[in-house]
């Protein structure tokens, strides 16, 4: 009983992130959400409709999941190496 409970609570949640991530790309390409900058090879987007400014893509996503928007940098988020400005 409890492993098909698992696997159903397991699929529930991964629907529930491709639709986030969907939300996103959909919201993306519409011009609700603006790509702002690149910081440190992640780039940061805007809201304007929501009020939120200079947020990263996994914060944004997790707006989309949660209806609440809060700033985390420590939120997984991929970074584009080729976009970082090298050490010297």
């Amino acid at each position: 009983m409890i492993p098909e409970l698992y696997l159903f609570t397991l699929k529930l949640y991964i629907m529930h992130l491709i639709i986030a991530n969907l939300m996103f790309v959909l919201q993306l390409h519409t011009g609700v959400i603006i790509p702002t900058d690149d910081v440190d090879g992640r780039t940061i987007y805007s809201v304007p409709s929501a009020g939120i400014e200079y947020a990263y893509r996994a914060e944004i996503i997790q707006y989309l999941e949660t209806g609440t928007f809060t700033y985390d940098e420590t939120i997984d988020d991929p970074v584009d190496y080729s976009k970082v400005d090298e050490l010297k």
